[in-house]
């Protein structure tokens, strides 16, 4: 029952602070900086792995969200492998787009300071922010690695089952999110709260996937739109997923302030 009263309070935070608005602004910077993300992902693991084998668990990995979005993804990181084996991406636009990753992260981190009730420390905090944001993408490409690592090892085992690969998915996508919460800002809540908001998080992303997918299989997005529809399928996932990060960093919030209570 305190679980269901913890779910009510983020919830009815969730409205209250607007953090819709918050979802739909990294919506706008996130698509320019994943394509980058996986690729320098990609290019990491597949330095030790082979590319092939990686690009094939990346696939796997975006089955769960349907094979639209691996499509458009896919088409993407080749295209970006193209482009650096002929050497024709400027200066420019590895800078820009690694700060618009920067940005991301940012945006995403300044939502979570409004939830935490920080205050805005004007441009040297913003500097410092920037900086949490590079040490996190390391930190999310280092356990991007090692879960590519274990999948590596679980392949060397044989074929395993839809459960074993769901359960990885799961664990997987939950620690990413307790990862948000945890190091991407400063003075986050606890470790069991950061804990709790990640395993719910994960719980909801689960629901909404299957929820987005049914509705793209309904809606013919592609069809209507043809290949903007593409980017479409991509923003509808990017806000989805903002959305539940926010959500479950209001119930790390909140689960610190009844903990605090009672």
């Amino acid at each position: 029952m305190k679980y269901f009263l913890l779910l009510g309070k983020a919830a009815k935070a969730w409205v209250m602070q607007g953090m819709g608005h918050h979802a739909a602004a990294f919506a706008y910077y996130a698509p320019f900086s994943l394509v980058p993300l996986i690729l320098l992902s990609v290019g990491i693991s597949g330095f030790f792995y082979g590319i092939p084998f990686v690009k094939n668990i990346f696939i796997g990995w975006g089955s769960f969200f349907g094979p639209d979005l691996v499509a458009f993804i896919d088409m993407a990181v080749q295209n970006l492998d193209i482009e650096v084996h002929t050497y024709d991406i400027p200066v420019l636009a590895v800078l820009f787009f690694c700060g618009i990753s920067i940005l991301a992260f940012n945006v995403l981190a300044l939502g979570f300071r409004q939830i935490w009730g920080l205050a805005d420390g004007g441009f040297q905090a913003w500097l410092k922010q920037s900086f949490r944001s590079i040490i996190f993408i390391i930190i999310l490409q280092v356990y991007i690695f090692a879960i590519i690592t274990m999948e590596g090892f679980l392949a060397t085992l044989g074929s395993h089952s839809f459960v074993l690969t769901f359960l990885i998915w799961f664990s997987t996508i939950s620690m990413v999110f307790f990862l948000f919460y945890r190091f991407l800002a400063a003075d986050s809540p606890s470790w069991r709260g950061c804990l709790i908001g990640g395993l719910t998080s994960g719980i909801l992303f689960v629901f909404a996937k299957n929820v987005v997918t049914i509705y793209l299989a309904a809606k013919p997005v592609l069809t209507i739109f043809g290949a903007a529809g593409l980017i479409l399928v991509l923003l509808v996932w990017v806000y989805v997923l903002a959305a539940i990060i926010y959500y479950g960093a209001l119930v790390a919030e909140q689960y610190d302030t009844m903990a605090d209570n009672s």
